[in-house]
């Protein structure tokens, strides 16, 4: 499917600026910025791009989400991560081999804005406060892939399950009283992916939260009756 320009071009008016470091600018600052982007729109279940192929600049998320899957050796997929809007996609143009580690699905309709990286390196060099800006982002992004990996080293599955829930309460959750409603409809399979568990014991394992009354299961759709005791098998 072709992509095509997205109808909102103007970042003055984005909700999200003061809320991601990236964008966090004003006056020339912005200006500049606006000048080197694109803001492109997907609908659903379209792909931004694909993992193995060249990465030719930044990738930030404006609105609506997207899932990153990598793939193994023996050619099997997995989801790394879910991201929603003011998420950075893609940080590794930067590097030594500037090529996509992930392939980027959207879920819903979404708009995602494209920084060209030479653009972007000849603004930084005439504007330090950018480089500052694109500093403190990658440096969020590396405390919450150490954040990842302390669960898959030192948790166990159903502690990697509650705070699996419990991440994707907090970051795309509607709240009504002290219930919170997952805004995602999830296979059992993506659940499994994304804790890093068998689809077995994903399932196991949330017949027992609903057996305990900490959750409720909806077809695809969880309401999280009681996120106080997720989190603390969470930290157990």
């Amino acid at each position: 499917m072709k992509r095509k320009p997205c109808l909102i071009e103007n970042c003055d008016t984005c909700g999200l600026r003061e809320k991601v470091v990236l964008c966090d600018i004003s006056g020339s600052d912005l200006a500049e910025f606006q000048k080197i982007k694109r803001t492109l729109e997907y609908a659903p279940h379209q792909t931004v791009f694909y993992e193995g192929h060249l990465c030719l600049g930044l990738y930030l998320l404006c609105s609506g989400k997207v899932k990153l899957t990598r793939s193994s050796t023996r050619g099997r997929r997995q989801i790394v991560r879910i991201l929603g809007p003011g998420e950075l996609i893609e940080k590794h143009v930067f590097g030594e081999r500037p090529f996509h580690e992930v392939t980027c699905e959207t879920l819903e309709p979404s708009q995602v804005c494209v920084i060209e990286k030479e653009r972007y390196l000849a603004v930084i060099h005439r504007n330090p406060q950018l480089a500052v800006k694109l500093i403190q982002l990658l440096s969020n992004e590396v405390g919450v892939n150490m954040d990842h990996l302390d669960q898959f080293t030192f948790k166990t599955a159903r502690e990697r399950l509650a705070s699996l829930l419990l991440e994707l309460g907090d970051r795309f959750g509607k709240k009504n009283d002290d219930r919170v409603r997952v805004g995602l409809t999830l296979k059992r399979e993506e659940v499994a992916e994304m804790a890093g568990i068998t689809v077995e014991t994903a399932i196991r394992l949330l017949g027992v939260f609903r057996d305990e009354g900490v959750l409720t299961i909806d077809g695809r759709t969880i309401t999280l009756l009681n996120p106080d005791r997720l989190s603390r098998i969470a930290e157990r």
